[in-house]
């Protein structure tokens, strides 16, 4: 029994410890596993951003440019290449009797107006840019912050488990409880990244694979407080009456 416990710790703490290392020596190696969360998530982010701000927005005007960017540019471009403006300026001198040079001025003005506007729409196409590459930089950086203490505290908690195993040889029997409640959370961890990788990072990208995760923590960090402390009363008593409740004749006492 004791001897299997261990084996849980140490290959709890090696899994966790060897992922916990690799945030931090293969940085560039979550970015490529969330690729497709991080692209949905900087779109939801933007969008939101977009739909919150005031039409007067630098932001606002950023995603109205851009979504016109491709068809407005080519129109413009397009006019210019069709003389557009010396035509104008054609149909407006022979309206109001310009001389030649008016008509000049005229067409150069026009002609200047198209130029603003194509350089007004790159300027906010670049402005669009830098929003979204502040915004993948920023995400990328709080989800590897947050796998950090995902994993770190998964690695303390079977580090934990490991030492008080050696630690308090009597109360292994004990600490099966809180090893069993490690592996369940391994376990669920690893079949939702397997099997929906994108859900694993939303789960975790928002509020640390949400609040629920936390207090599942803290429930087995009290176990193992318990246990140090206060010789496992408390947890031999929900043992016992887990193996009362299942009909088992198992029982355990204080260590």
């Amino acid at each position: 029994m004791s001897i299997t416990l261990r084996i849980l710790g140490i290959v709890g703490v090696a899994l966790f410890g060897i992922l916990f290392t690799l945030t931090f020596l293969s940085p560039t190696q979550l970015e490529t596993s969330a690729k497709r969360f991080v692209q949905h998530q900087i779109e939801q982010e933007i969008r939101t951003k977009y739909n919150a701000a005031q039409a007067s927005s630098v932001t606002q005007k950023a995603k109205i440019l851009a979504d016109k960017l491709g068809l407005e540019t080519d129109e413009i471009e397009q006019n210019l290449d069709d003389e557009l403006p010396q035509k104008i300026a054609s149909v407006i001198a022979s309206m109001c009797g310009f001389d030649c040079e008016r008509k000049k001025a005229v067409a150069s003005s026009i002609t200047q107006g198209y130029l603003d506007r194509i350089r007004n729409i790159k300027i906010a196409e670049d402005s669009l840019g830098n929003i979204i590459k502040g915004k993948y930089l920023q995400i990328v950086e709080n989800l590897r912050f947050d796998l950090r203490i995902f994993l770190g505290t998964n690695l303390l908690s079977f580090l934990v488990l490991l030492v008080v195993s050696f630690a308090k040889p009597r109360a292994i029997q004990h600490l099966f409880l809180p090893g069993i409640l490690l592996l369940v959370a391994t376990v669920i961890s690893a079949t939702i990244y397997i099997f929906g990788q994108d859900w694993f990072y939303t789960i975790l990208y928002n509020d640390y694979m949400g609040y629920a995760y936390s207090v599942y923590l803290l429930l087995i960090f009290a176990f193992f407080m318990d246990i140090v402390f206060n010789r496992a009363r408390i947890t031999t008593e929900i043992i016992n009456a887990i193996a009362n409740a299942i009909g088992s004749a198992f029982s355990v006492v204080p260590c």
